[in-house]
């Protein structure tokens, strides 16, 4: 038994390298980097971090999540038929050609397959996808709480990685507001994928495969299938810093998926449940995007520029500033002793002792802190500082 669960396990790796989805996903984190460089560039002759930054951190961010899910599932026991793993892989494409990344949330390619597949179960058709036939039979009534299952981890998964993960590459761009002051918005494009096992009712794939391996379970048949499943998300803040918006925005998508998970579990024992959870899955989270960015479209500028001082947009990586601890949204009212209000007058004072930097910070809470700094002769002249103009 546990030999045929190792072998299942390393043989259904094969079936991952062969989802368009991945590669589709990959194609599209490039495009995001490279996008993302070139609108930093275009407001502060610099890229701010590396232009694949986003395709590294999309593999790196989200595989121990989709470790965790893969045991849950499988442990549990979440079947769902290969027809439903084949339509969700579709939609997902779908959703990413869109280039609305927010479309790739989990909610969305897996909800709107389980509601193609429940209309076919209903409707007692069939139709043909690609290779494979999604008859009523394809549809089983263990999915009605196998799919919400699902959802409801992966959407708790994906409001983990907003929470922790959105702000910290959230690119800054310069705008003009009413009244004509330049400030700054953070757009935070990401893509993450979970490698997750499936567990596929037996013969699912051997009848296009004839030799997939199978475990049983009693007189039931099994076969796992490791999935490349892509989240994908895309929100502007402007009111509040990425570092609060962002975490805020996770926990509330969280939320949802505890109570898709709740409904979920209360479908084992009433179904019907199991349709619900689908739809507050896909309502919910469309309510959540429209919300968040209706909130964040209207009243002011979180970095705009200060009587104090000079205002932080953006930090580089690996710089002098970033090595001081400077936050985006902070305030710089001194360098090196000398008050400043304009980015012209920041680097002139940077200027006064070219071998060191010492700063006076206001920071996010209203507080005063010094910061200090050994200036090398490679380091960005500015100190790695983005500042509003």
């Amino acid at each position: 038994m546990f030999l045929d669960i190792i072998m299942e396990l390393v043989k259904g790796i094969g079936r991952f390298f062969l989802n368009p989805l991945l590669y589709v996903a990959i194609i599209f984190s490039i495009l995001i980097g490279y996008r993302r460089v070139k609108g930093e560039r275009k407001s502060f002759n610099i890229r701010i971090f590396w232009g694949w930054s986003d395709l590294i951190l999309m593999f790196k961010e989200g595989w121990l999540l989709g470790l965790v899910i893969s045991i849950i599932s499988i442990v549990v026991g979440l079947v769902v038929p290969i027809q439903f793993i084949v339509l969700s892989a579709a939609v997902g494409v779908l959703c990413l050609l869109t280039f609305y990344y927010h479309l790739a949330s989990a909610a969305y390619p897996l909800g709107i397959a389980f509601i193609m597949m429940w209309y076919t179960y209903i409707t007692d058709s069939s139709w043909r996808f690609l290779s494979w036939d999604v008859t009523s039979a394809s549809m089983h009534i263990g999915m009605l709480v196998t799919i919400p299952c699902m959802i409801g981890l992966l959407l708790i998964a994906e409001g983990y990685l907003i929470a922790k993960k959105a702000f910290k590459i959230a690119s800054p761009k310069i705008l003009k507001t009413e009244r004509g002051l330049p400030s700054a918005v953070y757009l935070a494009k990401r893509l993450w994928l979970l490698p997750i096992f499936f567990v596929l009712p037996g013969g699912a794939i051997q009848e296009f495969v004839p030799y997939w391996p199978q475990f049983t379970l009693g007189s039931d048949s099994f076969s796992l299938i490791l999935v490349p499943i892509i989240i994908g998300f895309q929100q502007r803040s402007r009111k509040m810093l990425p570092v609060h918006f962002y975490p805020q925005l996770g926990k509330t998508v969280q939320l949802l998926g505890a109570l898709v998970l709740i409904e979920a579990i209360i479908a084992y024992f009433f179904p019907v449940m199991g349709i619900a959870a689908v739809c507050v899955a896909i309502v919910g989270r469309a309510l959540i995007s429209i919300i968040y960015s209706i909130s964040e479209r209207h009243g002011g500028y979180a970095v705009t520029p200060q009587d104090s001082g000079v205002m932080v947009v953006g930090v580089l990586p690996d710089s002098p500033a970033e090595a001081m601890g400077i936050q985006v949204g902070e305030c710089i009212r001194k360098v090196n002793g000398v008050p400043v209000k304009t980015e012209e007058e920041l680097y002139e004072a940077l200027q006064v002792n070219a071998a060191h930097c010492r700063l006076e910070v206001l920071d996010q809470d209203g507080e005063v802190r010094l910061r200090q700094h050994v200036i090398y002769r490679h380091d960005h002249f500015r100190i790695g500082l983005l500042v509003v103009r």
